[in-house]
């Protein structure tokens, strides 16, 4: 990781909509909201660029983020469009991304577009994608590629730290050794059952850059307390559970999850394993006993 500086504008002429620009990046970044459709269709770059486009939501009772992915090649228009549809009323904001040097072209935004829609699908504990079919993409050479990978890069940068949406990076394959489990954190079901081998079932969960990875093979209370049913956390508990992330275990009374799952509160995490309410701060804790509050304090 590497410093960054981020610039942002504010456009008070234009009902403070907002540009972003990052350091020694091509990439240029509006945000706005509906009021502000009007007026970006008057702006060169966004009314003449190609460019890639974000619809928002909010989506209260599931603490998620509403998210419709698209490209054009006159953005503006597209999401005046959008907005005059009524089966898209859910969204309030839009972020476009376009390029200084307008050299992004429609195979450009059309890779980034089904790159960027194949993270979100990732992402299903904090974004829930209203696109209708998933984008087509396009084939590009290795050097665009590269560049593609770069502009998406820097684009989770910006979404991220300006708490645009909460994209988590899912691909840990690069910071994560399996063998080391000094970095693994665990947390013990509520009674102490054992696998074939003689272990104390445990969920296992990992921290990233962007949040937390609840592991594959991780242990999961299969029972439902009845007062967890109330908690804002039992309806992703619901929509993993109906999507099939869980499979039958040899242990009675537990789960296990099939894939890794990203998540962004260590808490969701961790009520989601035990099937009630949690505090993941106390309750992860490494193999040496300390838990994931003191860890990171240090």
């Amino acid at each position: 990781m590497r410093d960054r500086l981020i610039k942002l504008f504010i456009i008070e002429s234009m009902k403070n909509l907002k540009t972003v620009d990052l350091a020694n990046w091509v990439g240029k970044v509006f945000i706005g909201n509906r009021k502000h459709i009007e007026l970006i269709q008057d702006i060169n770059s966004l009314a003449k660029s190609t460019g890639l486009y974000l619809l928002l939501g909010k989506n209260l009772e599931l603490d998620e983020t509403y998210l419709y992915i698209g490209e054009a090649d006159d953005v503006a228009r597209r999401i005046k469009q959008h907005a005059a549809d009524k089966t898209k009323d859910w969204f309030e904001d839009f972020i476009v991304f376009v390029s200084k040097d307008m050299d992004l072209t429609k195979a450009h935004v059309r890779y980034l577009e089904k790159s960027l829609y194949e993270l979100a699908n990732k992402n299903l504990t904090t974004i829930k994608l209203k696109n209708n079919s998933s984008p087509t993409g396009s084939n590009l050479a290795d050097y665009d590629i590269s560049y593609m990978q770069e502009f998406q890069d820097n684009i989770i940068f910006i979404l991220n730290n300006l708490g645009l949406i909460n994209f988590i990076q899912t691909d840990i394959q690069n910071g994560y050794n399996s063998k080391d489990t000094t970095k693994i954190f665990y947390l013990t079901l509520t009674q102490d059952r054992k696998d074939a081998e003689g272990k104390i079932a445990t969920a296992k969960m990992i921290i990233t850059d962007t949040g937390y990875i609840l592991l594959k093979g991780s242990y999961i209370e299969s029972e439902t307390r009845p007062s967890f049913k109330k908690h804002s956390y039992y309806k992703i508990r619901e929509k993993l559970e109906k999507e099939n992330y869980f499979k039958i275990s040899d242990i009675k009374g537990l789960y296990q999850l099939n894939e890794d799952i990203p998540f962004k509160s260590c808490s969701a995490a961790a009520a989601i394993v035990k099937n009630r309410s949690a505090n993941g701060r106390s309750e992860w804790k490494l193999k040496n006993g300390q838990s994931l509050d003191e860890y990171e304090k240090k």
